[in-house]
């Protein structure tokens, strides 16, 4: 079996309300125990150590396995951190076989993920249609690459969370066919406002308490199967066996 590294996305700084919360995450399912990290907090902690962490686990790896192919994957500023790790994987002169990013984003001060080294031969890329109007205020990394690595790029229209799996679920009186909300913080950076408090003006009040995504809650379920099935597919393609499901 290849080797495989995944970091996840960032969440509570509790593990016990992590664990919980990304229990069917697309890198959780596909990563063992082993070769899985939590993501960061929301400030980021606890990234370097994964990054670390996956190189280590695959050059020690690739002095006892049989086969010696190597598949990273990420989710969101995890995403960033398996970039990260096939740049120090290249100084190694390491090749990474594989990589799948599920919505990879720019969102870590510490480390550059902009371009993906030419040590990974095959890269699927699956990000969120700019048109969902889900997280606006996260730009994404992983989006660039130099010859030979092939490149795949998939949009999907679904919220952030859906893109890793982790797609919203209505609460409290919600429905299937209602909007998703990703909360006041998204709806403040994502507000026009002169004011240096932005969207907290109380001219601009109203818009924050408008403001959601273009996705209902049925939708980003559907949106995350269908992630689901076709990274499978591309998974098998390249000789990877490794299933998700929603």
């Amino acid at each position: 079996m290849a080797i495989l590294f995944g970091i996840d996305g960032t969440g509570p700084s509790s593990d016990s309300k992590y664990a919980t919360d990304f229990k069917y995450s697309f890198v959780n399912q596909m990563c063992g125990t082993t070769n899985y990290r939590r993501g960061p907090s929301a400030l980021g902690g606890g990234l370097e150590d994964a990054m670390t962490a996956g190189v280590d686990h695959i050059v020690k790896a690739l002095s006892c396995v049989i086969d010696k192919r190597v598949l990273l994957t990420g989710y969101s500023r995890g995403g960033l951190g398996a970039v990260v790790i096939a740049k120090r994987l290249q100084k190694r002169n390491i090749a990474v076989d594989a990589m799948v990013l599920f919505d990879c984003v720019d969102r870590y001060l510490h480390a550059d993920g902009e371009s993906i080294p030419n040590n990974v031969a095959e890269v699927l890329h699956i990000r969120r249609d700019p048109a969902a109007r889900s997280r606006m205020s996260f730009g994404n990394d992983g989006t660039s690459h130099t010859a030979p690595t092939k490149y795949t790029e998939k949009f999907y229209f679904g919220t952030h969370g859906a893109m890793g799996g982790t797609y919203w679920k209505p609460t409290d009186g919600q429905g299937d066919s209602d909007y998703v909300d990703e909360g006041t913080a998204e709806a403040i950076a994502n507000t026009p406002s002169p004011s240096i408090f932005g969207a907290l003006d109380p001219r601009y009040a109203a818009n924050v308490k408008a403001y959601k995504t273009n996705v209902t809650f049925r939708r980003d379920r559907q949106c995350s199967e269908q992630i689901a099935k076709e990274n499978n597919d591309w998974l098998s393609k390249h000789g990877f066996p490794t299933i998700i499901c929603v």
